[in-house]
């Protein structure tokens, strides 16, 4: 608990007090302040202080003893490395006098490649040479002059190549070379102290020593057969190093062991040291006979060059076993410091050991209650809270959720671990009034939205009789601005729904084109007059996704509109992928997002975030994300790839969500014309392919239920002063028109001032007389349902023909064949009789007939009008009332 507002004790200083709660800066110097680990470790460190001093003189003997027999294994490496330039620079030497006997043929491949692994030897030389340690300054200052013979390889290959440059002194050269290199190795060896040691050097420098022999004698052999005899003295030389071989190989046969003997065996035999051999045995016979050598140089180079590899691997082999012993000795002299250091430290770790395990119970239970705390607070109550604001019994999902810390002692840790788990329980049990809390919150979304979604269908009734009595152009305008503000209310009624989780209401069970689910989007914007609709993919969707995908597009369609300048224009075009998929594109002319913005924003789309401040703010975004989620639909932004502003949302619908061909019917309407939506309309439209609570009731179905077009035109009269025919605006034209009337509960009569006209009753007069003036007839006291004539059966004909289905075949560009006169009005109210001549005499004013005539003419509309409205209105009540039990 927090000590701010902890009023004085009695008797308590206030200096005090405020020391307490800021403690002074050097006050982590002091015991009290210390990590519980620092005061352990100050308890340990005296006693441990203590053995290490005690052991510390016999731990440091044997440690020196092993880095003494480490240092021998580094020096037996160097070895190695130096034998390998021996081996390496002995087979050059052969070579280059084997290419000078011969005259200096121009195949120098061979020669070249063994230059190249020379160089690579003497080089891992000089790296090894670098880190090893001379005890003795004499052995560094002679291992440094060997290394410097080295350096003069490269001018003697100099003089070799280009100069001329006898066999016999190249031969020197080289000789002279590997002899520093074999005294280096015997002072490498040299420093080795130990016995058994000192036996495996001395029988790897004699095998050194046997090899290098083998070598000159080879390159002697070579300038013999380059000139087919032995130069002066050479035969002797022959001869010398034939014996120094053999006294080599005694030497180590002597000093080597069993097991090392019989390898040398196995390994130097074989056809090519044989035919060394007798090539040898024969040139020195030749020689003694005085007879001209008669040696075949390349069998002989391949002689030579196995009997040097087999040795050098004899010798490799060798010193790997001294460096094995030296490895072995300086191990054990490890563990002997080891050992001892360990009985050392024995009786220390017995006398603290029981200091240890107090110690360990305190720190483990703490270990153990941070850790879990930290678990608890970053991993399982984090994960906690989201099931149970993700179930829909947060009670049930909240039960057991609570593990208990596994620190169960009854001393004060324990005591900590368990008021932990009582501030754990008291964080889920907030987390499950919250979920319940945003329950009964998204309850309350849906019961509004629901609210405002009925009254919102009262009111579109209500601007539909309005909109049907009304003949002003300019007051139907506001009355259809009005529908559209209505339109826009049920769509953030929808909001709220998809905001609470619940879904939009009724879904369509017939497949819809994607040129209705554009129109029904349109038709939902403010500004739909901006919006250009491209090319509409021959596609259609499942049913169960179209309101969705209406609203979704709709949302995006509104975001690019106000996010743009009022003079710019909005494009959609949408078109079927290879792999199936829908794509719809809306681009706009606006300002556009920056990189980090369309990061951002496609991150949300991706994964919708929880419902915070921001959501408010970027509520149509959100609510897109949401339905793409529900039906695994990508929506991505980027930025316009022609213009320097501007942004581009792309909807793409997986495949499943399309329908197959065959699935549902197609729509009549070419796709140019359903894109042409005005607000009136569109709300048509959109009613055409999104369901709602007052699905069943349509305005237009009143209308024709009434059995009375909404104008008709006046009996014909004289030609003289006749007033023009009212003329309806285009939206009535529209609005009319048949592609509203797919749908069955959208069935209308026709509305045209061009249709067939009124049936005439029986006693009509000729078209070029004046029509006697109409009695008055007194209305018949019995009721009647509806106002009949006997022009009902031309309209009704005329409606059986509107209503029947659309044709079958569709051309190319998505437009219907047409039938010529497939919905020609047939006949007329009753037959003609035949026109009796009549006396002619003064008629009736023209004036007046016409008087007379507009009035009957209001008469009858006044009579059809209420009967349609009184129908219309116990289909709108009944509309509320499904709408009221559905909820």
């Amino acid at each position: 608990m927090s000590d701010e507002g902890h009023d004085p004790t009695p008797g308590e200083n206030p200096e005090t007090q405020d020391t307490k709660r800021n403690p002074p800066a050097n006050s982590g110097w002091r015991l009290r302040n210390w990590r519980l680990r620092s005061k352990i470790a100050a308890v340990l460190l005296v006693p441990t202080l203590t053995a290490l001093a005690l052991g510390g003189l016999r731990v440091v003997s044997e440690v020196h003893n092993a880095d003494a027999f480490r240092a021998t294994v580094r020096q037996v490496d160097v070895a190695r490395q130096t034998t390998s330039v021996i081996h390496e620079v002995q087979r050059e030497g052969i070579q280059v006098v084997a290419y000078l006997a011969a005259g200096r043929p121009p195949d120098r491949a061979p020669t070249v490649e063994q230059l190249q692994r020379a160089n690579t030897a003497i080089a891992d030389l000089h790296t090894a040479a670098d880190q090893l340690e001379f005890r003795d300054p004499a052995t560094r200052e002679r291992y440094q002059r060997a290394l410097q013979r080295l350096d003069g390889l490269t001018a003697l290959r100099v003089v070799v190549n280009d100069g001329v440059y006898p066999d016999v002194a190249a031969y020197a050269s080289y000789t002279s070379i590997v002899d520093a290199l074999v005294q280096l190795g015997r002072e490498v060896t040299a420093e080795v102290t130990d016995q058994s040691l000192s036996r495996a050097a001395t029988a790897v420098q004699a095998v050194t020593q046997a090899k290098e022999h083998a070598a000159q004698q080879d390159a002697l052999l070579q300038i013999a057969a380059g000139h087919s005899a032995f130069r002066p003295r050479q035969l002797d030389q022959t001869r010398e190093e034939d014996a120094s071989f053999a006294a080599s190989v005694a030497d180590f046969l002597a000093v080597a062991t069993p097991q090392e003997r019989q390898f040398y065996m196995d390994t130097v035999s074989g056809p090519d040291v044989d035919a060394r051999q007798r090539i040898k045995q024969d040139a020195l016979i030749q020689a003694g006979l005085g007879a001209p050598l008669a040696i075949p140089a390349s069998q002989l180079a391949g002689a030579d060059s196995t009997n040097i590899t087999l040795l050098r691997k004899v010798e490799d082999h060798l010193l790997g076993s001294l460096r094995d012993q030296a490895s072995v000795l300086a191990d054990a002299a490890l563990a002997s410091a080891t050992r001892d250091a360990a009985l050392v430290l024995a009786a220390l770790l017995v006398a603290l050991g029981l200091m240890l395990v107090v110690v360990l119970s305190l720190l483990n239970p703490l270990r153990v209650l941070r850790t879990e705390a930290l678990a608890v607070a970053n991993t399982r109550l984090p994960a906690t809270v989201r099931r149970i604001l993700a179930d829909p019994d947060p009670v049930a999902a909240a039960k057991n959720a609570v593990e208990p810390v596994s620190v169960h002692t009854r001393e004060e840790i324990g005591q900590v671990a368990r008021s932990f788990d009582a501030v754990h329980e008291q964080a889920v049990r907030m987390a499950t009034e919250q979920a319940l809390l945003r329950d009964s919150v998204n309850a309350i979304f849906v019961n509004l939205s629901r609210r405002s979604q009925s009254l919102v269908q009262r009111q579109l009734a209500v601007i539909d009789r309005l909109e049907l009595h009304e003949q002003d152009p300019d007051q139907l305008a506001s009355l259809f601005e009005l529908d559209h503000f209505a339109t826009r209310i049920r769509r953030n009624s929808e909001n709220l729904l998809i905001l609470s989780g619940s879904g939009l209401g009724a879904r369509l069970h017939r497949p819809v084109s994607v040129g209705e689910l554009i129109g029904a989007a349109v038709s939902e914007v403010e500004h739909y007059a901006r919006v250009d609709v491209g090319k509409m993919a021959d596609a259609m969707v499942q049913g169960h996704v179209a309101s969705d995908l209406i609203h979704l597009v709709a949302e995006l369609l509104d975001n690019a509109a106000v996010f743009s300048q009022p003079d710019t224009r909005i494009r959609i075009i949408s078109a079927r992928r290879r792999a199936g998929e829908l794509a719809i594109q809306i681009s706009d002319e606006g300002m556009g997002m920056t990189e980090r913005d369309l990061a951002e924003a496609n991150a949300r789309l991706a994964d919708p975030p929880d419902i915070d401040v921001s959501v408010s703010r970027r509520m149509g975004l959100y609510v897109v994300a949401r339905l793409a989620k529900r039906h695994d639909i990508a929506v991505r932004l980027r930025s316009s790839e022609f213009l320097d502003r501007g942004t581009r949302a792309i909807i793409s619908i997986p495949a499943q969500l399309i329908a197959a061909d065959g699935d549902g019917p197609r729509a009549a309407r070419p796709v140019a014309d359903r894109a042409r939506v005005g607000p009136r309309r569109g709300r048509a439209a959109r009613d055409a392919v999104r369901p709602s609570a007052t699905a069943q009731f349509d305005v237009w179905q009143a209308t024709a239920s009434a059995g009375t077009p909404v104008a008709d035109v006046a009996a014909p009269v004289a030609p003289v002063d006749v007033d023009p025919v009212t003329e309806r605006l285009p939206i009535y034209e529209d609005l009319l028109s048949r592609w509203f009337t797919d749908d069955p509960r959208h069935d209308a009569p026709p509305v045209a001032e061009r249709a067939a006209p009124e049936p005439e009753p029986a006693n009509t007069v000729p078209a070029n007389t004046m029509p006697a003036e109409p009695e008055p007839v007194e209305p018949k006291s019995q009721p009647q349902p509806d106002w009949q004539s006997p022009g009902d059966e031309g309209w009704r004909a005329a409606g059986a023909l509107l209503t029947a289905p659309p044709p079958a075949e569709i051309t190319a560009t998505g437009l219907p064949k047409r039938v010529p006169k497939a919905q020609l009005m047939p006949g007329s109210a009753a037959p003609q009789q035949e026109q009796q001549p009549k006396a002619t005499g003064p008629g009736p004013a023209a004036r007046a007939v016409r008087s007379r005539l507009s009035g009957f003419q209001q008469g009858r509309r006044r009579g059809r009008i209420p009967a349609a409205a009184d129908q219309r209105t116990s289909d709108v009540r009944s509309a509320e009332s499904f709408s009221e039990e559905a909820q």
